[in-house]
């Protein structure tokens, strides 16, 4: 078994019984959830955050080249296992379709979660992949490949952005291998086997999956939506995140979701 890189931030006092677990998308690793972490742990929830297999500080086993999405949540069914009991979790873009086949149970059976928050994730259908909004900034997709910090700051972040945050945070990043995105186009979850609570959270200015995708999944799953306003896509590294933050909070501590937006 691989040893994913696992962090954890622990409350001085831990007011909540499930433990939350973070789930970075593509490109990305645990270190993301960083700032994220400490406010969750400042409000007594003890916090887990893992790095997939050949991101973060994780190794690249044999193979990694052709790693799938398979693999992937080979991986995060090991860290639910690892932080037990019954965690919430949340999973960003890649991280939250990850969520989705396993709580769906199209990868075997269903690991016992507490609760499942999507944000900004990559969509339930397949449709949405080729459906963009008029007003996203333009990505391309080469220039990101090569970790381009503009191509960077148009899909993930904001504009103004500074430069010195931006390169800092494109230094930490990696390129998924090839078969990643084939993968997770043809493995797709079932919404209508879904018994985990849900709650999905959007970025008003998303580029990568916008307002309208965060909708269509939440209907397809019957739950919540929270539409952050003015945010972007790295919407853990925006300045809106306290907003997707509380209700995360909310969520997890057993409250209701927030009203469709």
């Amino acid at each position: 078994m691989i040893q994913l890189e696992h962090i954890i931030a622990r409350p001085a006092r831990r007011l909540h019984r499930a433990p939350l677990l973070l789930i970075h998308g593509a490109w990305h690793g645990a270190w993301c959830w960083e700032p994220a972490m400490a406010g969750f742990a400042a409000h007594g929830f003890e916090t887990h955050a893992v790095s997939l297999r050949g991101h973060g500080d994780s190794p690249r086993p044999s193979g990694y080249a052709r790693s799938t999405i398979i693999q992937y949540a080979s991986d995060l069914r090991a860290a639910v296992a690892a932080v037990g009991p019954r965690p919430v979790v949340v999973g960003h873009s890649l991280g939250g379709l990850l969520i989705q086949m396993l709580i769906t149970g199209i990868l075997g059976p269903v690991p016992e979660v507490a609760g499942a928050v999507l944000l900004c994730s990559s969509p339930v259908s397949l449709r949405a992949y080729f459906t963009r909004s008029p007003a996203a900034e333009p990505i391309s997709l080469p220039a990101m490949l090569r970790l381009e910090p503009q191509a960077m700051r148009a899909a993930l972040f904001r504009p103004d952005i500074p430069a010195a945050e931006l390169a800092h945070h494109v230094a930490r990043m990696v390129v998924e291998p090839p078969m990643v995105t084939p993968s997770s186009m043809l493995l797709r979850p079932r919404p209508a086997a879904c018994r985990t609570p849900m709650l999905v959270i959007a970025a008003e200015r998303d580029s990568v999956y916008g307002p309208q995708i965060q909708r269509d999944t939440a209907a397809a799953y019957g739950c919540a939506l929270l539409v952050v306003p003015a945010a972007s896509h790295d919407l853990m590294l925006d300045p809106a995140w306290p907003i997707a933050a509380a209700a995360i909070e909310r969520f997890a501590a057993g409250g209701t979701g927030p009203p469709q937006g």
